[in-house]
């Protein structure tokens, strides 16, 4: 899904907890979602997911090497 980058913003205070490298936080009001108005994430947690991801797709860069694929 992609999101539209008006209701995409950054924090270093949400709900009164603050994190050294800040929230993105995603506006969720009017989408269908039971009630929930937006979507936290600690920028702590999207860098290791980012450098998950960089390690999975350097292992499949390094296996279709290894294949010749």
């Amino acid at each position: 899904m992609r999101f539209p980058k008006q209701r995409i913003r950054f924090a270093t205070v949400h709900e009164g907890h603050t994190a050294p490298d800040g929230y993105l936080v995603l506006d969720l009001k009017g989408l269908d979602t039971e009630g929930a108005t937006s979507f936290v994430l600690d920028m702590r947690d999207v860098d290791a997911a980012r450098a998950q991801g960089d390690k999975q797709s350097d292992a499949a860069r390094r296996v279709r090497d290894l294949f010749g694929a």
